[in-house]
């Protein structure tokens, strides 16, 4: 059985409750089956594209790109060094004004013309590779992130709060992380509005029960914690390695670092 196989095999059944989108640019998708197929099987939305096609970023709205930049075949010369990686330039400043990470493949025969083009913000992986070591990487470009800031215009129209891959829309009272809708009480939606309109500074137990129960709530501040824990949970962080709530022990509460 092939690899592919046994991957499919073991996830089939299998329901993810959170995708990525990933959009793979390869002119011969054959050549990045394996890396398809396992990040299909690790719950990425996956969509694959001969070319690339700059209106696809807002319409697909993928967290990362993977382009392929290895030769193309030619009959008559056998390949070009370099050829496609040249062609990924538009690609590149695309996905750098929409804030969306670019892995790119290469040969070791395009890695070495890498110096004549601009690279910024994207990563390189030789390939062929294993999957295994794609997909680490490509965990590591999303959790590296930078926050996209929104423009003052669409976020004074549609008040809208960023953070990391957290998106809090005010008018319709709607978070999303992923571009899954997130389901929250009225309370854990009013501590995360707290939280993402704090600018990271530290927030008390004390300030956030006056802000978020009010002046003449008489219950303990550990009801704070409860509902901190709950909110953690819904948006599946984690208060040992936090990528959104930090501990400040001693004090209360902040936004993680960017």
């Amino acid at each position: 059985m092939r690899e592919e196989e046994r991957v499919m095999e073991r996830s089939e059944g299998m329901l993810c409750s959170l995708t990525k989108r990933v959009m793979v640019i390869s002119p011969l998708p054959e050549r990045v089956r394996s890396l398809l197929v396992k990040l299909s099987a690790e719950c990425f939305d996956v969509f694959s594209l001969h070319e690339f096609n700059r209106s696809m970023l807002p319409a697909l709205s993928p967290e990362l790109l993977i382009y392929d930049a290895l030769p193309i075949p030619l009959s008559s010369a056998g390949a070009v060094a370099g050829q496609t990686l040249k062609g990924g330039e538009e690609l590149l400043r695309a996905a750098e004004e929409a804030g969306v990470p670019v892995l790119v493949l290469l040969d070791h025969g395009s890695y070495a013309e890498r110096g004549r083009v601009e690279l910024s913000g994207a990563e390189l992986l030789l390939w062929p590779a294993q999957p295994e070591e794609a997909l680490t990487l490509i965990n590591r470009m999303l959790e590296e992130r930078p926050v996209r800031s929104v423009p003052a215009a669409e976020a004074q129209n549609d008040e809208l709060l960023v953070f990391k891959d957290i998106r809090m829309d005010l008018r319709k009272m709607k978070v999303e992380k992923l571009g899954q809708r997130v389901e929250l009480t009225k309370t854990e939606y009013d501590l995360l509005l707290r939280f993402l309109r704090s600018d990271g500074s530290v927030l008390t137990r004390e300030s956030l029960l006056d802000s978020v129960w009010g002046m003449h709530f008489y219950g303990g501040s550990n009801v704070v914690d409860v509902h901190i824990k709950s909110l953690r949970k819904k948006l599946k962080d984690s208060a040992v390695s936090p990528k959104y709530i930090v501990t400040v022990r001693g004090s209360g509460y902040r936004l993680a670092d960017v």
